[in-house]
């Protein structure tokens, strides 16, 4: 049986290998700035300055963050902290995941 962390990763690197993922700090920015991100996926290993500024950009935003463990692994780019999914039907695939996962007990999002 597969677990769900395993499900959530399975879903990043489908997401990443159809060239849905914006990753990358730089490559995530844009994608908010400009409308094409549907959902920020955020390393719990990131600083917390990272991680308050995506918190905040999200709920600006008003887009999902989910958090992924060993995401930088999961989608072949290691030591990568965040991404930005720009694909829908992506999106709520990761998040359906997410939301499976133990790590996403408490779910962050927009509406801290």
């Amino acid at each position: 049986m597969i677990d769900s962390l395993e499900k959530l990763n399975t879903a990043l690197g489908f997401a990443m290998k159809a060239g849905k993922l914006a990753v990358g700090e730089f490559a995530a920015q844009k994608a908010a700035k400009s409308g094409n991100a549907k959902l920020i996926i955020l390393d719990p290993t990131a600083s917390d300055n990272t991680k308050k500024q995506w918190r905040d950009a999200c709920a600006f935003r008003d887009l999902p963050l989910v958090t992924a463990k060993d995401m930088g692994e999961a989608i072949g780019k290691p030591g990568r902290m965040v991404a930005a999914a720009t694909d829908e039907n992506f999106s709520k695939m990761i998040i359906k995941a997410a939301e499976n996962c133990e790590q996403n007990a408490h779910k962050l999002g927009g509406n801290d």
